[in-house]
């Protein structure tokens, strides 16, 4: 079924028994030494829908930031919140990153984009486009610079730059919520920002962190901006990608838009060096229509961090590597569950039951990104995550306890 050469660069697929939903964590073992730690509990007075946390490092501090609604999915009021931790363990209350951009005349919805670090200095970023995951790319109309709103991080805790607008225009619509919040364009910073700014325009540019030294692949930068394979009608805007080990090509794995179990799988498209994109084809890397990370960890391997068993919930969340970046699952471990949260007492007592109502509410520990450090004092495999689309916990795995 499946054609695998050391010369010839083919679709991933799981090399593994099949994860089996009516045993404890779908058959696997956990991974040991896992920590977690929750970084936000949602209430009726903070907002109770929080999803798609996106988690990064910048001079020995991570940064946590999530979108953040009243009660529904994506709806106007929805807003960007944050933390940070100096230890990973101990985290600041959560505060308001960027405003609520809506005005009445036009409303809006925040996304939690990548941050971007552009000559060592470290940006935070959020959209009212979903996504808007290439700042370095403008093919496609509204998901270019044009919508892509920045911080800078400074050094310590709690300090930032001026909420901006990476090009010298507001988009259309946003004057009013601009004028309320003092958002910036981009011709009003200060020339360092700028001179930062305009390496977006270069493709050969990545604005992450190295894959190679940090693992954090979630700005998905590709030098054609990956849009090719993007527009295929059986794929979704919710993707990951990364180099296959040995310079062999590049991979990006695509969670499919259908919703029908037999269509619950990965899709992927593949490109050697030097070549194109392959279209994307659905492959036998199972998954509970949910989104997903990949990267590399410092040992050269790939990781997938996925809810790879469909179920009625997404849940357990599943790690597991690939020495080629082709094989997946021999690993495959849980890396945490909504059964661990209950571990925890009064902090998650319901587990995969969400506690507040709201529109497109799912339990399950989903939606995660990992990062894998190597600056010290942070050593290790992380991954942010929410729960019940409610609250966003953290969990961090020692180097050595991933098989």
């Amino acid at each position: 079924m499946f054609a695998h050469s050391h010369l010839t660069l083919s679709s991933p697929y799981w090399a593994a028994p099949r994860l089996d939903p009516l045993l404890p964590h779908g058959g696997v073992p956990y991974t040991p030494n896992v920590s977690v730690s929750r970084i936000f509990f949602a209430t009726t007075a903070n907002g109770t829908y929080n999803h798609m946390p996106m988690l990064d490092e910048h001079r020995g501090t991570l940064f946590a930031w999530w979108k953040n609604s009243p009660v529904d999915e994506d709806q106007p009021g929805q807003r960007i919140l944050y933390s940070q931790s100096n230890d990973g363990i101990s985290w600041l209350s959560a505060e308001e990153l960027f405003p609520n951009m809506s005005s009445a005349a036009h409303h809006a919805a925040l996304f939690a984009e990548p941050m971007l670090h552009l000559n060592g200095s470290a940006y935070v970023a959020a959209s009212p486009i979903q996504f808007n995951v290439y700042p370095i790319s403008d093919k496609a109309p509204g998901l270019g610079r044009e919508t892509l709103l920045l911080r800078q991080v400074m050094p310590g805790l709690r300090q930032f730059g001026p909420t901006f607008w990476a090009t010298p225009s507001i988009p259309p619509g946003f004057a009013d919520a601009s004028a309320a919040h003092g958002v910036r364009t981009l011709d009003q910073m200060p020339e360092t920002v700028q001179s930062d700014m305009a390496l977006l325009s270069n493709a050969a540019v990545r604005p992450c962190p190295d894959p190679k030294t940090t693992g954090n692949w979630k700005c998905e930068a590709c030098t054609d901006g990956c849009w090719a394979p993007s527009n295929a009608s059986d794929d979704s805007n919710e993707f990951t990608h990364y180099e296959v080990p040995g310079g062999r090509g590049d991979v990006i794995l695509y969670r499919r838009r259908a919703a029908q179990l037999s269509k619950l799988s990965l899709a992927a498209s593949v490109r050697e060096p030097g070549g194109r994109w392959t279209p994307p084809v659905p492959i036998n890397i199972s998954d509970d229509n949910s989104n997903l990370n990949a990267g590399r960890l410092p040992d050269g391997r790939v990781y997938l961090l996925s809810n790879a068993m469909p179920f009625a919930v997404r849940d357990p969340l599943f790690l597991s590597t690939s020495v080629d970046g082709q094989a997946f699952g021999a690993t495959a471990r849980a890396l945490t569950s909504c059964q661990l949260a209950v571990y925890q007492g009064p902090h998650q007592p319901s587990g995969c039951v969400f506690r507040h109502k709201g529109g497109s509410k799912q339990g399950g520990v989903q939606y995660p990104q990992g990062l894998a450090l190597t600056v010290p004092g942070l050593e290790g495999f992380w991954a942010i995550y929410s729960l019940n689309k409610e609250d966003v916990w953290v969990a961090r795995a020692p180097f050595g306890s991933i098989p």
